[in-house]
């Protein structure tokens, strides 16, 4: 439903979803994909700015401004995600008493006060990926404790492996293959139109880990290492998919930075209300550590089933390849090509990339399950905490990055997202340095005092990663999102590895865990020193400003290739049935 009949992109929707001719409106609106050579080719625009949530549902965008005579129509650019929702065929479409699953999840555009269909996708994908990291942590400790255990204790040996090592090495192995395997998939997202289907199979492999992890107990432990292992590649390349639709949701940069503050927000959010529902059941119930553990899987694979399940079946839509793969060159080995020649194009034209990706080696990444795992290790056998205690930390680390996810939106407008990424990099290590010197023991004490950093730690991470995210965007030439995005996503996770690596390594040869936690801030002050060689803000954003046009009008182009295609053998296919009929 909308408020007005007339809204040019419910138009669109309506006459992509028929077998009419486009008429003139319509053609302007896609600027010219459907229209004849001699149509104009600019970017698509719309006038008018505002929506209501059945407007979003429905077209994926509205338009509130219409009723009123005395507003002046605005000219806009429609984004990529605004595009695909009113061209979509809407095969898959929620029936309506499933419609108030999505309405918590809908995020308001600053600018045009509407809905768009891919932005509730996004909000809800991370919304189930929240709880389904938050399970890492009690499993993982579970686990932890099942091992040592068996080994007859921390520091003994099981398969070749300290007991208490089994959570870092996990971690590590996922951070080594997505390391070697992130270009492949990037190729896949990049020269296939398959985005929407490897979003579908990766989120469907780990809501399958989460629940096999159910499953855990003493002879199954070394089951959930592997099932470990197997959610956080899986999970990594989610994310992956996942980045590749957040530049499409707009251009502007104030709107992108209010779209990854909410999404961030809304993550932390399921993720805490999880995690006060695990404590809950764990306190009141009086449960041990171990059926904590499997309480927690088994509620985090129904709300990841849930949410991953709506948002990839009704709302995410497909994408047309942005390109061919080059001749000479396959799926499996063009990716790895893409990626030497995209980095020396970034590293010779777009220097403040260049330098915000290399400080990106050494920068902890959200989702990445490595820093989860550190702090598990070291709360499970330094601090000596069960499976109910981490989950108290857990719980305020995640409250408290909603107010550093509010501050980071004001701060990206403020002082530009990436002094503000600097800021809060800053902070974390120093957070991480304090608790690593005072935290010395297992008594109240420390424990109390792992409660107190607990809260600046996710403050912290709640600036640091819409921070992040904003900067990423601001900063990639436009056209080339999607490469750009993939090249990006490289650089956070192949050295993504090297914390648990330092901390594994030292624990393996009986060094304090406090000197493993203190090695992470370390990594993070290279990060922020490198990130001072990116130059001015605002020099970046205007050496990739003019792309913008290029990119609106190619994915034009693109689908209105596909479309023409279609139709071409939908109309052969009938004059053949004449044929015979005659």
């Amino acid at each position: 439903m909308t408020q007005d009949g007339g809204n040019d992109i419910e138009k669109a929707a309506v006459v992509a979803d028929s077998d009419d001719k486009p008429d003139a409106d319509f053609l302007a609106i896609l600027g010219g994909s459907h229209a004849p050579a001699s149509s104009s080719s600019n970017p698509p625009t719309t006038h008018g700015s505002g929506g209501d949530a059945d407007a979003g549902a429905g077209s994926g965008v509205g338009d509130s401004g219409a009723g009123n005579p005395n507003r002046v129509p605005m000219q806009r650019k429609l984004s990529i995600s605004e595009q695909a929702s009113s061209l979509s065929s809407r095969r898959f479409t929620a029936p309506s008493y499933l419609k108030w699953i999505e309405y918590p999840f809908r995020i308001q555009n600053i600018t045009t006060e509407c809905y768009i269909e891919e932005a509730t996708a996004q909000c809800m994908d991370v919304a189930a990926r929240g709880p389904i990291n938050q399970t890492g942590s009690f499993v993982g400790s579970a686990m932890l404790s099942l091992a040592a255990a068996k080994a007859g204790g921390p520091t003994n040996e099981i398969y070749g492996i300290q007991a208490s090592s089994y959570l870092t090495v996990a971690s590590l192995i996922v951070g080594l293959t997505s390391a070697a395997t992130l270009p492949f998939v990037g190729a896949l997202v990049d020269h296939t139109d398959h985005r929407k289907v490897m979003g579908v199979v990766s989120a469907f492999f780990i809501i399958i880990s989460v629940g096999i992890q159910i499953s855990i107990g003493p002879n199954t432990w070394f089951l959930a290492f592997i099932f470990e292992i197997v959610g956080g590649y899986f999970l990594v390349m989610h994310q992956v998919c996942c980045m590749a639709y957040l530049p499409d949701l707009t251009h502007d940069i104030a709107a992108m930075g209010h779209y990854t503050s909410r999404l961030m927000i809304s993550q932390y959010l399921s993720q805490g209300i999880y995690t006060s529902i695990v404590i809950i059941a764990g306190f009141v119930g009086k449960i041990s550590s171990l059926q904590t553990a499997k309480f927690a899987a088994a509620l985090s694979f129904s709300i990841g089933s849930v949410l991953f399940g709506y948002a990839w079946i009704f709302l995410y839509r497909k994408r047309p390849k942005l390109r061919e793969v080059p001749p000479g060159s396959n799926l499996l080995t063009t990716g790895f090509k893409q990626l030497l020649v995209t980095t020396k194009v970034v590293f010779q034209q777009y220097r403040a990339l260049k330098w915000f990706m290399l400080s990106l080696l050494f920068a902890p990444e959200a989702g990445s399950g490595a820093l989860l795992s550190i702090a598990v290790t070291f709360l499970t056998f330094f601090v000596q905490m069960e499976v109910k205690e981490i989950a108290v930390v857990s719980i305020i680390v995640l409250f408290s990055n909603i107010p550093g996810a509010l501050l980071a939106k004001k701060m990206c407008r403020l002082i530009n997202p990436l002094n503000s990424y600097r800021c809060a990099q800053f902070m974390f290590a120093a957070n991480n340095l304090l608790l690593a010197g005072l935290v010395t023991g297992s008594t109240r004490k420390d424990k109390i005092l792992v409660y107190v950093f607990s809260s600046s730690w996710g403050f912290s991470f709640g600036w640091m990663f819409p921070s992040q995210r904003t900067l990423a965007v601001a900063l990639i030439p436009k056209g080339q999102e999607t490469e750009m995005m993939g090249l990006i996503s490289f650089f956070m996770h192949v050295l993504g590895w090297l914390p648990v690596f330092i901390f594994t390594a030292m624990n393996e040869n009986s060094v304090n865990m406090r000197w493993g936690v203190a090695s992470v801030s370390f990594l993070v002050l290279l990060s922020v020193t490198v990130s001072f060689m990116c130059g001015s803000f605002q020099d970046a954003v205007d050496a990739v400003a003019h792309t913008s046009d290029n990119y609106l009008s190619e994915y034009a182009k693109n689908v209105g290739e596909k479309e023409r295609s279609t139709k071409s053998l939908a109309q052969s296919t009938l004059e053949d049935g004449t044929d015979t009929k005659q």
